[in-house]
């Protein structure tokens, strides 16, 4: 009984915790495809047939992102453990980069190389700039405790 008290009080914390940080990912998803189809120069076409392909991409990472995520976070016990934790870790990076060659590749049948290119550094540009923000919201909430 205690147990599942103790279980209830530290549920009921993180809902609160959570719902003071809540990650809205409808919100941020829109302004990753805003950003990119301005930067990348995208028409409303190419936007139209690219980001379908896209998030399918993204979904597909996501699994191993997830998967990479929880293999961080295994203690192992012994050297062999280590071993194969980091053979894991190395298998799904390569299978992150295999998945997105292969999409790259599809998105060269539906844009030219060059929003190819501008579309990948339009997405890495968003994610550093989106942490930074992340971070400056982190650091003003830890400057007003």
């Amino acid at each position: 009984m205690k147990k599942l008290a103790l279980l209830i009080l530290l549920l009921h914390m993180a809902l609160c915790v959570g719902a003071n940080n809540k990650f809205d990912y409808k919100r941020y998803k829109a302004e990753l495809v805003k950003y990119i189809t301005n930067k990348a120069c995208l028409t409303q076409a190419e936007a139209a047939k690219f980001f379908p392909v896209y998030n399918e991409m993204q979904q597909k990472q996501r699994v191993l992102f997830n998967e990479l995520k929880k293999n961080r976070r295994v203690k192992p016990a012994s050297d062999a453990e280590y071993k194969k934790v980091i053979r894991r870790h190395c298998e799904l990076e390569i299978q992150i980069k295999e998945v997105q060659q292969q999409y790259h590749n599809k998105f060269f049948k539906i844009l030219p190389a060059k929003k190819v290119y501008d579309v990948i550094k339009a997405e890495d540009r968003f994610h550093r700039e989106a942490f930074k923000k992340l971070m400056k919201q982190k650091s003003k909430k830890n400057n007003k405790k």
